[in-house]
């Protein structure tokens, strides 16, 4: 037994290390060798896993898996075009379409015409870094959250907002040595959790449904977190799938990124998204970065070209829209594209939520209407 550590608490804390591999505590000795051992074995776990998938993808897609990255989905948009007989393409792209949409007006300048690009993934950024400020923008979106349901009635938590989310916290942290079982067997994990917070963090309108979710995981069922996980993840009650965007988001992810080159260790990057996330960020990571560094890191296709700038010189004017509050692609990566496009026009709106067009907000909807219907480009930034 450690100096200082109660015996009960030291096997309670070993059990959550072998169920919670990438937990981290400050004791010397044998322990932390458990703790380390425990998390490299998660890794080499999730490495093996990840292999095969990698093997199966290859095997199953062919030659078109070295072809879906954004360069050839940009190309394939100008050959659609084409075939159209349009002589300019008029496009509206959200989140990750906003990145097929610069990269299209940066290798056919010429050929846009009216673009509208909504909620943008920063091109200058690494995925690591990408990814870091993404789960910072969940954290400040669950801050929101938090502060919102504290001054509502039927919140289950209580006390200051440090106090609610160190309250979540501590629910999170516990998930893992839970072993809550679902009605069709499946186990649940922080990791499935975090996945079912991110997708109610999309919208504000989502909002209920995170404290539904923990007030159940307080009474002991894992129901509602496995069915917000399975909605984000296209995945049927029979465990059949509706749609392969998880697929083509790992596939497209590794063709386009920069893992390789990222000399830093999984577990030291999820420790640095904890940081910059600290109730949040890390059950985000189990299911994305991590997977998506393992990954890529062992990818059986190489990265594809893709251009060095994004200025999109030539292009007429593209309108970039960035909400201030945006989880999953935070403001200031729209503020960053604006500024790198030659005709970036910045559009902001100060709200919540991931991406706002179309949406019922007047100011937004009438701005870019405008723009599509009549080629009317705003003088300034309206700040919606």
């Amino acid at each position: 037994v450690k100096p200082g550590l109660a015996y009960l608490d030291i096997l309670r804390d070993l059990r959550e290390a072998v169920s919670h591999p990438l937990a981290v505590y400050n004791v010397s000795g044998e322990y932390s060798m458990v703790k380390a051992a425990a998390a490299q074995g998660w890794i080499d776990e999730l490495t093996t896993e990840q292999g095969q998938y990698a093997d199966a993808c290859l095997e199953n897609t062919g030659e078109l898996l070295g072809n879906v990255d954004t360069v050839s989905t940009a190309r394939d948009l100008d050959l659609l075009r084409a075939v159209l007989g349009d002589e300019k393409l008029n496009y509206l792209g959200y989140s990750y379409g906003t990145k097929i949409g610069y990269t299209y007006a940066e290798l056919f300048p010429e050929k846009v015409g009216r673009m509208v690009l909504d909620g943008a993934v920063d091109p200058l950024v690494s995925d690591f870094d990408a990814l870091k400020t993404q789960m910072a923008g969940f954290e400040s979106a669950f801050r929101a959250y938090m502060q919102d349901c504290l001054a509502s009635s039927g919140c289950p938590f209580t006390g200051s907002l440090d106090d609610a989310l160190a309250q979540a916290r501590s629910i999170l942290d516990g998930i893992d040595g839970q072993k809550l079982v679902n009605d069709d067997g499946r186990v649940l994990d922080s990791a499935t959790v975090g996945t079912a917070i991110a997708v109610n963090l999309y919208s504000q309108g989502y909002w209920p449904d995170i404290s539904s979710m923990f007030v159940d995981l307080r009474g002991g069922d894992p129901a509602s977190a496995f069915i917000n996980a399975d909605y984000y993840n296209s995945r049927n009650p029979d465990g059949t799938y509706s749609g392969n965007s998880v697929d083509v988001y790992q596939v497209v992810t590794c063709l386009d990124g920069d893992f390789l080159s990222d000399e830093a260790s999984t577990l030291d990057r999820v420790a640095e998204i904890d940081a910059a996330a600290p109730t949040i960020g890390k059950f985000f990571t189990y299911d994305d970065y991590a997977v998506l560094d393992v990954l890529c890191t062992h990818f059986p296709v190489p990265t594809a070209e893709h251009p060095e700038i994004y200025d999109a010189e030539g292009a007429p004017p593209i309108l970039v829209i960035g909400t201030s509050n945006d989880p999953a692609t935070p403001y200031a990566s729209s503020v960053s594209l604006a500024n790198q496009l030659s005709s970036g026009v910045l559009i902001s709106y100060e709200g919540e939520g991931h991406t706002i067009y179309n949406q019922g907000v007047a100011c937004i909807d009438d701005v870019v209407d405008a723009y599509f219907t009549k080629g009317t480009v705003p003088s300034a930034d309206p700040m919606c």
